[in-house]
């Protein structure tokens, strides 16, 4: 069983319950577990000039995200149909939103499968910070602002010694784009010694050498926001826990694609 599944069975007795005292593995895995039981949520991620929101409405979904440079999109799939916005390109006149058909440009949908996947990998980084903040020092719950406040010191480089890797990349990269990324995540799978210093020597250096796991839960135990305080901060937001809608474009504003097309 993977690592972080382990971390979130810890937290099913507290998960949606009233709030308290808690262990590090019981808070790094709360909002796992809470999302496994409350899958309709809206969530917004934030790492440095990096934003994405994630709104789940049974199997509909609302993904959009600001990758940088330029680099923007949004995806509406509802009732069996899917919507694609990607910011920034040439539009047709009062028609900002494409419907996805078997006509649909390759190239668009490979960069809307990006742009995606990234967004999602972003608003599932508290899986990562789970995995980082398990074998931390916790403190509270501390009132803020009518929230209870938990925070998880975390001295990293005993975090990265300790961890299970092998875990750690499956949502850390699940799907890396290069290959050289994916040689060597291979070879830290397959227990190269080499190939696991070189990627724990890369993770200090990119979370730094001390970091500081934080979690706010509101009176009926439902994850508010999460943080990591490391070299890039990086924030979660949840809200609209059961409550959420995911709503198609206006007809009028939908542009459907006849074809054929093929990829340049």
């Amino acid at each position: 069983m993977r690592t972080y599944v382990l971390i979130a069975v810890l937290a099913v007795l507290v998960a949606g319950c009233g709030t308290g005292p808690k262990t590090a593995p019981e808070i790094a895995g709360y909002v796992e577990t809470y999302l496994q039981a409350h899958h309709d949520v809206r969530r917004v991620a934030t790492k440095g000039v990096q934003s994405a929101t994630v709104v789940i409405r049974g199997q509909d979904q609302d993904v959009s995200a600001d990758l940088g440079e330029g680099f923007r999109g949004r995806l509406i799939q509802t009732g069996g149909t899917g919507y694609t916005q990607m910011l920034g390109e040439e539009v047709a006149p009062g028609k900002p939103w494409d419907k996805i058909t078997k006509e649909h440009e390759p190239y668009n949908l490979l960069g809307i499968d990006l742009l995606t996947n990234q967004a999602i990998t972003l608003v599932n980084s508290h899986r990562v910070h789970a995995l980082l903040a398990a074998t931390g020092r916790a403190s509270g719950p501390a009132s803020d602002g009518g929230l209870d406040h938990y925070t998880v010191t975390i001295d990293m480089r005993k975090a990265l010694n300790e961890m299970d890797l092998d875990a750690f990349l499956e949502v850390y990269d699940p799907l890396p784009w290069e290959q050289d990324t994916a040689d060597e995540y291979a070879k830290v799978r397959a227990g190269d010694k080499a190939a696991q210093k070189r990627l724990r020597d890369q993770l200090l250096k990119e979370f730094g050498a001390r970091a500081t796991y934080e979690l706010w839960l509101d009176d009926q135990g439902r994850p508010v926001r999460q943080r990591l305080n490391a070299k890039t901060p990086m924030e979660i937001t949840f809200s609209d826990w059961d409550a959420t809608t995911v709503i198609a474009p206006p007809a009028d504003q939908v542009r459907v694609l006849t074809g054929p097309f093929s990829a340049p």
